[in-house]
């Protein structure tokens, strides 16, 4: 009884203690800094972002949607950083890095499009313009929460690491992924090859890549997705060779990272990086919030299914399953895979069943208009396609969308897996040739291989593998042993080559 009692009055003490040696740690240090940065982007929401009249009159930001949107971001990553200090959880400090990465780039794009229209202002002496305090408030607060990315880990209470881990260069290499894995990763890498050889087209360096590709991207898409995206459109196209140039190198080089090993892990992080920018900003989301999107013309977007494929390709850790689809050990485990699956393909049935795309006469204008720019045998079969889908647009999107959702449910169940994905792959591939045209390669004005190529990849990523047994089977069992040692040892010597070939 007397045990209970002491048990009783330490474990309040002993709770006190682990909250305060978990202060003075570094998950301390992340956790008051991400309340600290959402205090101060909530602060600079509500400053002046501009002032005219010599100062009398202040505009904040919360006035317009960005200012209340970046305090809303504010008050997500005051949040988490309160739920780091007390709790300490993984996906609290990545939501607080990630979402001030978000709101950092966002305020650095209003600080540029805040300073152009300050130019053009300040010639009018009745307005008398000047940018105000709050937006580079904001910028600040976003700035530190996205800094608590880089300090050490939350349960370090020194300022330097004292052990011998591996250091950046090991975290940033894959020297273990093989097979289709290893393959899917290097496909990767040949895509954004091809996307960067593409934005090397002379068309892309003048004002026309702005103007006719990244311009019609978002037309239609809510304020939210198509302000920023409008801006940064602006933004190109104040030097529209230097833009394109950057974006050239930025993607051959996170295709040539994917093809060396000691830079493959960090290659999949800027891949998704880079790909869910390029979704927002220079294609408005693939346009799938327009309502006029349609997966035979590319929805929802080749890039963001880069991002997809980098999360699948994902080194395997070691508490993941080494057999099995390539899938089963991403970061999404294979149940996470699936869903995302099925809400691709789901998606793409709801697209079709949109009253633009199942309109009778919709497809017929859809390939009619694909024919443009296009050589004269594939503006010969976009038009002979437009023919004879005219008066059936009902009928063949109904169709279509049950094939879609036939191919997104069918992973679920081990019975329909290949069966699926077969179906994934030959509507992929006709989606390809026949709505995608190639790409539109041919066109000259071509950003990407569009998604037919990359669904197919997507498709292998899910497909089933079994790990095959160490040596041959053999009904003479004097040989047996010999054989399967030979067998191992040229297995051996083959993986042995191909780790050297790609390191």
């Amino acid at each position: 009884m007397v045990n209970q009692s002491m048990d009783a009055v330490r474990s309040p003490a002993r709770t006190a203690a682990s909250r305060v040696r978990a202060l003075r740690s570094w998950r301390g240090a992340v956790g008051l800094g991400g309340l600290a940065a959402g205090a101060i982007m909530i602060t600079g929401a509500f400053l002046p972002w501009v002032t005219t009249f010599a100062g009398l009159i202040g505009i904040p930001g919360v006035r317009g949607s960005n200012g209340r949107m970046l305090a809303a971001a504010g008050a997500v990553i005051a949040l988490a950083g309160l739920a780091h200090a007390v709790r300490g959880d993984r996906w609290s400090r990545w939501l607080i890095g990630l979402a001030g990465f978000l709101a950092t780039g966002f305020s650095g794009f209003l600080l540029l499009q805040l300073a152009a229209s300050m130019r053009s202002l300040s010639t009018d002496s009745m307005v008398a313009a000047r940018s105000g305090p709050g937006l580079w408030v904001t910028a600040a607060g976003s700035a530190l929460a996205f800094a608590t990315m880089f300090l050490p880990a939350s349960a370090q209470r020194t300022l330097i690491r004292r052990d011998t881990s591996p250091g950046l260069r090991a975290w940033a290499a894959d020297r273990e992924s093989t097979g289709l894995r290893r393959g899917i990763q290097i496909a990767l890498g040949a895509f954004w090859l091809a996307d960067g050889a593409l934005q090397l087209q002379p068309f892309m360096f003048g004002r026309g890549f702005a103007n006719q590709i990244l311009m019609p991207a978002f037309m239609g898409s809510p304020y939210g997705v198509a302000s920023p995206a409008l801006a940064f459109t602006r933004l190109v196209l104040h030097a529209p060779a230097e833009w394109n140039a950057a974006f050239a190198v930025i993607q051959l080089l996170l295709g040539a990272a994917l093809l060396w090993r000691p830079a493959v892990r960090a290659a999949l992080a800027g891949s998704i990086v880079w790909a869910l920018a390029v979704w927002w900003l220079g294609e408005g989301l693939g346009g799938v919030l327009s309502g006029s999107a349609s997966p035979l013309t590319g929805a929802p977007g080749a890039v963001i299914l880069y991002a997809l494929l980098a999360v699948l390709a994902w080194p395997a850790g070691s508490g993941r399953p080494s057999d099995g689809p390539v899938a089963a050990g991403s970061p999404l485990g294979l149940t996470g895979a699936r869903f995302c699956w099925l809400a691709l393909w789901g998606s793409s049935a709801y697209f079709m069943l949109q009253a633009v795309n199942r309109a009778p006469d919709a497809l017929r204008a859809t390939f009619t208009g694909l024919a443009s720019g296009e050589p004269g045998w594939i503006a010969a079969l976009d038009r002979g396609l437009a023919s004879a889908a005219a008066g059936h647009g009902l009928a063949i999107s109904i169709g279509l969308a049950v094939v879609f959702v036939a191919a997104g449910l069918g992973v679920f169940w081990s019975a329909t897996t290949r069966a699926a994905l077969l179906l994934s792959v030959v509507v992929a591939v006709a989606i390809w040739v026949l709505g995608e045209n190639f790409g539109a390669i041919a066109t000259g004005q071509g950003t990407d291989p569009s998604t037919g190529l990359v669904l197919v990849l997507l498709a292998a990523a899910f497909w089933p593998l079994h790990r095959r047994p160490a040596g041959p089977v053999s009904h003479d069992h004097g040989n047996a042993p010999v054989m399967a040692q030979e067998g191992m040892r040229n297995h051996g010597g083959l993986a042995r080559s191909a780790a050297n070939w790609w390191s």
